[in-house]
Protein backbone atom coordinates (compact mmCIF):
# COMPACT_ATOMS: atom_id res chain seq x y z
CA UNK A 1 0.00 0.00 0.00
CA UNK A 2 1.56 3.47 -1.11
CA UNK A 3 0.13 6.60 1.60
CA UNK A 4 1.41 10.05 0.93
CA UNK A 5 0.52 13.07 2.87
CA UNK A 6 -0.69 16.10 0.40
CA UNK A 7 -0.34 19.63 2.07
CA UNK A 8 -1.90 22.64 0.00
CA UNK A 9 -3.60 26.05 0.90
CA UNK A 10 -3.80 25.08 4.91
CA UNK A 11 -6.01 21.37 3.70
CA UNK A 12 -4.14 18.20 4.54
CA UNK A 13 -5.11 15.23 2.61
CA UNK A 14 -3.62 11.55 3.63
CA UNK A 15 -3.59 9.70 0.50
CA UNK A 16 -4.07 5.54 0.06
CA UNK A 17 -3.16 3.65 -2.97
CA UNK A 18 -3.84 0.17 -2.67
CA UNK A 19 -1.12 -2.00 -4.99
CA UNK A 20 -3.42 -5.36 -4.68
CA UNK A 21 -6.94 -7.15 -4.68
CA UNK A 22 -6.47 -7.51 -0.79
CA UNK A 23 -6.07 -3.96 0.02
CA UNK A 24 -8.51 -2.15 -3.04
CA UNK A 25 -11.27 -4.48 -1.20
CA UNK A 26 -10.22 -3.04 2.27
CA UNK A 27 -10.09 0.20 0.91
CA UNK A 28 -13.37 -0.04 -0.59
CA UNK A 29 -14.83 -0.22 2.91
CA UNK A 30 -14.71 3.31 3.00
CA UNK A 31 -16.56 3.90 0.25
CA UNK A 32 -19.98 2.34 1.54
CA UNK A 33 -22.56 4.46 1.72
CA UNK A 34 -23.44 5.04 5.73
CA UNK A 35 -19.87 4.37 8.07
CA UNK A 36 -18.61 4.35 11.04
CA UNK A 37 -15.19 5.50 11.35
CA UNK A 38 -12.83 6.39 13.94
CA UNK A 39 -9.56 8.20 13.52
CA UNK A 40 -7.09 8.12 15.86
CA UNK A 41 -3.43 7.99 17.04
CA UNK A 42 -2.02 5.15 18.28
CA UNK A 43 0.11 2.23 16.93
CA UNK A 44 -0.55 -1.41 16.72
CA UNK A 45 1.86 -4.32 18.00
CA UNK A 46 1.89 -8.14 18.43
CA UNK A 47 1.58 -9.67 21.76
CA UNK A 48 2.66 -13.21 22.28
CA UNK A 49 0.18 -15.68 22.18
CA UNK A 50 -0.60 -14.37 18.63
CA UNK A 51 -3.24 -11.22 18.94
CA UNK A 52 -2.25 -7.26 17.84
CA UNK A 53 -2.86 -4.43 20.76
CA UNK A 54 -3.51 -1.12 20.17
CA UNK A 55 -1.38 1.52 22.16
CA UNK A 56 -1.75 5.60 22.42
CA UNK A 57 1.86 6.18 22.78
CA UNK A 58 3.26 6.19 19.14
CA UNK A 59 2.34 9.08 16.26
CA UNK A 60 0.55 7.00 14.09
CA UNK A 61 -2.52 7.36 12.03
CA UNK A 62 -5.48 4.93 12.82
CA UNK A 63 -8.34 5.43 10.96
CA UNK A 64 -10.91 2.56 12.35
CA UNK A 65 -13.84 1.36 9.84
CA UNK A 66 -16.94 -0.60 11.38
CA UNK A 67 -20.01 -2.15 9.62
CA UNK A 68 -22.62 0.24 11.19
CA UNK A 69 -25.18 -1.29 13.67
CA UNK A 70 -28.24 -2.22 12.83
CA UNK A 71 -31.09 -0.36 14.58
CA UNK A 72 -33.80 -2.31 15.67
CA UNK A 73 -37.39 -1.66 13.55
CA UNK A 74 -40.24 0.06 15.35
Amino acid sequence: MKTAIYIEDGVVQLVITPENDFEKNALGSFSKGNIDATIMIGTFYDCQGGWTRHKHEENSLIIRYQEPKELPNG
